[in-house]
């Protein structure tokens, strides 16, 4: 595999190359496809009858006798002959006895092939002679951008074309490149050249007195004013001053393997499937270029706006924030407002300072941290030295928190202060919200509409955040080895609604209130409606504690479901959507997950999904925990899905183990070149799910050190890249406290 540092500008070279000369390559491939029926069809053609050459000579004298004729072609039964010429009047099939017109110039199919494939109809010999060098240079770079990844998808039948169709994609170009350099051809025997040919008319007379003509099949002027004789196997050269000169030796090897007459209409079969490969090959690569410029377009609504609009931004982790973001620029928009839309991970700080207003509205997780998407914006809006960085920036502020929690709203009010140290104004006290958020929303918006100068109060009704549901376990089954003590314990709990039929991805969430007091606890979901079951599989690890007296006390939500619920006793819980982690809406994107511990709960969901739809993409999982015999969840399933080819890769790291004794991060460094290619070539997705304080700081530290070891060559930096990866929606994370 090539050093990324290579790597990256010979990818970006092979593709604009590709399709800067696309027009070019298809003109030439489909002209050669059609040449390739010609020895197909010329293998049952009747034999070739004799006839009279002083008569045609006769007639050539009398159809063109200024010699403006460039080429003469005889036909098989000897009575007609076709000239082709600029001249009109010179151009047709005659009678070779009366030399009377028997049809105007038609259209040779054949002809007309032969001349866009070498000159594009253009006199662009030099551009096709252009066009073949590249051509080669593309097949060959291909094979060096990596080995082939034989999946079923566009990509991977680029992929498989050009390696298993090597010496079919390779044939024409390789050929026609060597009859350019004169590489291989056969050598023409020395002859008298001329300023201008001799007419061909003069030429017959010449040849015909020194050979047998009977068998002409083809006369056309040649280089250095000469002319060119084809008479059975035979051909000849006739000089300007009249010597007439034999080419002893045949078609070379390369004019028949390029031409496809080495072995009659199984040669020609073979040059069309030659043809067809390099239509393949071209089209494949021409349409994954088009899904991934049109897949990446993705609109983050964070270019300046004009002064006069508002701005309504959110940070959100499991999807409260950002459908709450949504709702309230379609009110407004509704009310006249003119609204821009963005996550915080979509925008830079100094962008605020665009809107005449901005209309934040944040979620806090884990220990009063801001969602993981918008803390980049915080990193760089915190480490802004200029405290005015943000001046004319107005800003009202949502706060969505839960105060069954220490550090009530305390992400989002963070956000807040670094806001106005910057020196933002708000133009309305923050709303801090306690829970449920329906209620709190509204009143903020009504509140908000006479300061956007609207005469009425914006109303608009409150969005589905989550469904109410009923649900039975209906199995529980443990994921860890119960006889190593020191692991924790793991469970997967399967959960079936019986009165109604539920809609749910892999990375959505169900929210579950051990008691009626305590606060809903989010738990992933690892299963898929779309996948034909009606189970709702959750992933959960019993947390616990030993306290100073010595007794172990087990978490509140995780003791509740891995320990006091019953199978098949029934609980309320609120499912609740999170596009942002669910699988990409394109089956055949690249997949690159990575989990730690009970992090690996949406994605036996995700790799489900793949089994289940056909014209899947590859999938990447780097999975990390304790043991490899102790605390592998889901192993089983994992390994019959590497086996089937719904996985692609899997790379594990099992920090206690003797043998292993690595952490994840160390295997995503040392894949650092595959994983970028995988990224920067095929456009793949990257899904992470784990603990924050260790999966989501390490593993943030561990792709900022690959990147600045392997830089593309852009001039980006690493913490740039990163952050755009996030931006884009290339890197998802959902991390939990």
């Amino acid at each position: 595999m090539l050093n990324i540092k290579i790597l990256t500008p010979l990818i970006k070279l092979h593709r604009w190359l590709a399709l800067l000369l696309t027009p070019v390559f298809l003109l030439i491939i489909i002209s050669g496809a059609i040449l390739a029926f010609k020895p197909i069809l010329q293998e049952g053609a009747s034999q070739r009858t004799t006839f009279d050459v002083p008569a045609l000579v006769a007639a050539l004298d009398k159809v063109d006798p200024k010699g403006k004729a460039s080429l003469l072609t005889v036909a098989r039964d000897g009575n007609s002959f076709s000239l082709r010429s600029a001249d009109a009047g010179v151009a047709g099939t005659f009678d070779i006895h009366g030399a009377a017109m028997l049809k105007k110039p038609g259209f040779d199919i054949f002809d007309f092939s032969l001349r866009l494939h070498k000159s594009l109809l253009i006199n662009a010999g030099l551009l096709v002679e252009i066009a073949t060098y590249v051509m080669l240079f593309l097949i060959i770079s291909g094979l060096l951008l990596g080995w082939p990844r034989l999946r079923n998808t566009v990509s991977g039948w680029h992929s498989a074309i050009g390696w298993l169709g090597l010496p079919l994609v390779i044939l024409t170009p390789l050929t026609a490149l060597l009859m350019v350099l004169h590489i291989g051809s056969s050598r023409l025997p020395a002859y008298e050249a001329a300023k201008t040919a001799l007419p061909i008319a003069r030429t017959l007379e010449i040849a015909a007195r020194q050979t047998d003509l009977t068998q002409l099949t083809q006369a056309r002027p040649f280089r250095r004013g000469a002319v060119m004789l084809s008479a059975g196997a035979t051909r000849y050269i006739v000089s300007g001053s009249g010597q007439l000169v034999p080419i002893t030796q045949g078609p070379s090897l390369v004019h028949l393997l390029h031409e496809g007459t080495w072995a009659g209409a199984w040669s020609g079969l073979v040059n069309l499937l030659a043809a067809c490969s390099l239509m393949g090959l071209l089209l494949t690569g021409v349409w994954t270029w088009w899904r991934r410029r049109r897949q990446s377009a993705i609109d983050t609504s964070a270019a300046l706006a004009p002064a006069s609009s508002t701005l309504v931004a959110y940070a959100s982790q499991t999807g409260t924030a950002a459908k709450l973001a949504q709702a309230t620029m379609q009110a407004l928009q509704a009310a006249g407002e003119p609204v821009r839309l963005a996550s915080l991970a979509a925008l830079r700080p100094e962008e605020l300072a665009g809107f005449r207003r901005t209309l934040l509205i944040a979620s806090t997780t884990g220990e009063g941290q801001l969602p993981e998407p918008a803390r980049a914006f915080m990193h760089t809006l915190t480490g802004a030295g200029d405290n005015s960085t943000l001046q004319g920036c107005r800003f009202s502020l949502l706060a969505l928190g839960d105060r069954h929690y220490a550090s009530f709203c305390g992400g989002a009010l963070q956000l807040r202060t670094a806001l106005l140290e910057q020196g933002a104004e708000e133009f309305m006290p923050a709303e801090l919200v306690d829970g449920e958020a329906g209620g709190s929303w509204q009143a903020w918006l009504t509140r908000l509409s006479p300061l956007l100068g609207m005469k009425q109060p914006v109303t608009a009704p409150l969005p589905v955040l989550e469904t109410s549901v009923r649900l039975q376990l209906v199995e529980r089954i443990r994921l860890d080895d119960p006889q190593q003590s020191e692991l924790k314990q793991a469970w997967q709990l399967r959960f079936r609604a019986h009165e109604q039929a539920l809609q749910f991805r892999p990375g959505d969430l169900l929210l579950i209130r051990p008691t009626a007091e305590a606060t809903a606890r989010c738990y992933s979901i690892g299963s898929s409606s779309q996948t034909g079951t009606e189970s709702i599989d959750l992933t959960v690890s019993l947390h616990s504690e030993v306290g100073a007296d010595g007794t172990t006390r087990f978490g509140l939500a995780s003791g509740y479901l891995c320990q006091q619920l019953s199978v098949g006793a029934e609980i309320e819980a609120q499912l609740r959507p999170h596009p942002d982690f669910n699988p990409p809406g394109d089956n055949s994107r690249p997949l690159i997950l990575i989990a730690t511990g009970c992090g690996i709960a949406p994605f036996p969901g995700f790799l489900a999904e793949r089994r289940r739809r056909g014209y899947a993409g590859p999938v990447w999982l780097f999975f990390g925990n304790r043991k490899r015999t102790g605390d592998f969840y889901h192993h089983a399933f994992i390994e019959d899905c590497l086996a089937d080819g719904t996985l692609a890769r899997l790379n594990t790291a099992f920090s206690r183990d003797a043998a292993d004794g690595h952490y994840i991060e160390q295997q995503i460094e040392e894949q650092a070149v595959e994983l970028l290619r995988w990224i920067n070539e095929r456009d793949a997705h990257v899904y992470v799910c784990g603990n924050a304080r260790t999966l989501g700081v390490g593993l943030e530290a561990t792709l900022l050190k690959i990147l600045a070891a392997h830089p593309d060559g852009s001039g980006e930096s690493a913490a740039a890249t990163l952050a755009r990866w996030k931006a884009e929606g290339i890197l998802k994370m959902d991390l939990f406290a």
